[in-house]
């Protein structure tokens, strides 16, 4: 079985919320110095695979793409020293400000290049939505590309002896689904899908290999293939302004009476 894992470059969430800027021009994040990290939800979908891999054993294999920047080399081989099989990188300057539809059928592009290679792909795991834009329509879009089911919000998934049980998350519990490949499945978090710690060995090795960079022409597409559908057409930081005022008076009552009457003046009692 091979199990193809989409992850994304996202600034470091845990960066301070002064330091936090948007460049208005470009209607992107603009921090100086700030590190680039794998999407959370990506981080949960990569150990999900990882997992089901081994349970599977044999030849099953889990690769990863990124579509992005040739930065998102850096999260490839964090993937790939976390014991990932192989990793790939879709970066054209053509790509700029992808949207979700756009995304999708990029990931629709690479699963059937792979299948032209002789290495067709079974299942495609993505976050349930990026740490950055939260837009969570990514899974969807590629299933309606590809033309295979989707099963979403799944936490958790073991194979069958003619296919995968996918535990889902639902609002009041959840629901155990079997399906058989290939289909689509966002995952979100499970205290059984915490990325797991990477081997000094594998990073080493992950550091030496070679990670391809294909481009649209690569797969076929052309810029208006990826061209945005939706745009984002402002983006910035919300405000707050804080005040405080102090209360004077010759005893307790004296300042109880001016706040209560101060309060009543704001209409907040």
């Amino acid at each position: 079985m091979h199990i193809l894992v989409c992850v994304k470059e996202v600034i470091d969430p845990e960066i301070p919320s002064s330091a936090f800027r948007i460049d208005a021009a470009t209607r992107t994040p603009d921090v100086a110095g700030a590190a680039y990290v794998t999407s959370v939800f990506d981080a949960n979908a990569l150990e999900t695979g990882l997992k089901l891999r081994d349970a599977i054993g044999g030849t099953a294999s889990v690769s990863v793409l990124s579509i992005g920047k040739k930065s998102a080399e850096l999260i490839l081989r964090k993937a790939l020293g976390c014991s990932a099989n192989a990793a790939v990188l879709v970066a054209d300057d053509a790509i700029v400000e992808p949207d979700p539809a756009g995304i999708a059928t990029t990931i629709a592009a690479v699963v059937r290049k792979f299948a032209r290679e002789g290495k067709p792909v079974d299942l495609v795991l993505t976050g349930r939505q990026a740490a950055d834009v939260e837009h969570g329509q990514t899974g969807g879009m590629l299933a309606e590309a590809l033309g295979w089911p989707a099963l979403t919000f799944v936490s958790k998934m073991h194979p069958t002896a003619d296919g995968i049980e996918a535990r889902r998350e639902v609002e009041d519990g959840h629901m155990l689904v079997h399906a058989r490949p290939p289909f689509v499945v966002t995952i979100t978090n499970d205290e059984t899908n915490q990325p797991r710690l990477a081997k000094v060995r594998d990073v080493m090795m992950s550091n030496r290999a070679k990670i391809p960079a294909w481009s649209l022409a690569d797969l076929e597409l052309t810029p208006a293939d990826v061209t945005p559908r939706v745009r984002i057409l402002e983006l910035a930081t919300s405000t707050r302004e804080n005040r405080c005022e102090f209360i004077d008076g010759d005893s307790p009552a004296a300042k109880a009476d001016t706040l209560v009457a101060r309060l009543r003046e704001l209409k907040l009692v």
